[in-house]
């Protein structure tokens, strides 16, 4: 997982598939900028926001490193894949493709409550000149519980259609392993996080919580935000995604 440079503007990214990069890191005298849209949109139309906010902020569209989406309810896996093709292609219209890797990072869930009738976007990050020195910022992508992030197929799953708690704490060991090598090819670890995102439809905390608790350390202290949600494939059951950026906005 070495980090590769984009020429697109002042960030490296963890080389992951074609749907998203494992995660994205500002470059020295840079610094990442989360958005939340105080209203989910079309994931399109979303896309013409994310123009729309990142150039009043002097940025260009390029700028855009991680994007986070909400879809109606988890994919099949070849329903996932059909997306995915057309989120890259849309991608690759704006110009932010590097050769066949993708360096944008993603999370994509499905609310279990009051889901959104078509995939939409949720919030975004983009980068740009930092005004003050920081610590590097960073967003790692949303990864499930698979054990390899690459394998899309049920095969992959951990403990697939096992309730209890030996079963949630394999799960949230593969999850937290995935978090730790992205974040080990950025130069940080879980004492840097300023936010500890979980996606989970089900009742993990009281089955293995302590294992989550344990892993991350001192980033607990920040609190763990939890969305009942369902990751974006049939078949799993929790997913994590992970940052550390000094400006939030909701806009």
């Amino acid at each position: 997982m070495n980090l590769r440079p984009s020429p697109h503007a002042p960030f490296s990214y963890v080389p992951g598939i074609d749907p998203y990069s494992g995660g994205v890191v500002a470059a020295p005298g840079a610094e990442i900028v989360h958005v939340t849209l105080s209203e989910a949109l079309p994931w399109r139309v979303g896309f013409e926001r994310i123009e729309q906010i990142t150039v009043a902020d002097g940025a260009e569209r390029t700028a855009l490193c991680a994007v986070e989406l909400r879809c109606p309810q988890p994919h099949s896996f070849d329903g996932f894949i059909n997306f995915n093709q057309e989120y890259r292609t849309l991608l690759s219209d704006w110009g932010l493709l590097v050769g066949d890797d993708n360096p944008i990072a993603r999370t994509n869930v499905a609310p279990l409550h009051h889901p959104p009738k078509e995939t939409c976007l949720h919030a975004f990050s983009y980068v740009r000149p930092a005004t003050v020195d920081r610590p590097a910022s960073f967003v790692v992508a949303g990864a499930g519980d698979l054990m390899d992030q690459s394998d899309l197929q049920q095969s992959s799953i951990v403990a697939i259609g096992v309730d209890g708690p030996e079963a949630w704490r394999l799960r949230i060991e593969q999850v937290c392993q995935e978090m730790e090598n992205r974040m080990s090819s950025m130069g940080v670890d879980w004492k840097d996080c300023s936010t500890v995102d979980i996606y989970c439809a089900k009742d993990w905390f009281s089955q293995a919580g302590a294992t989550l608790v344990e892993r991350v350390g001192l980033a607990v202290g920040a609190g763990l935000h939890w969305y009942v949600a369902h990751p974006p494939i049939e078949g799993l059951s929790f997913e994590m995604d992970v940052r550390r950026v000094s400006t939030e906005k909701t806009l």
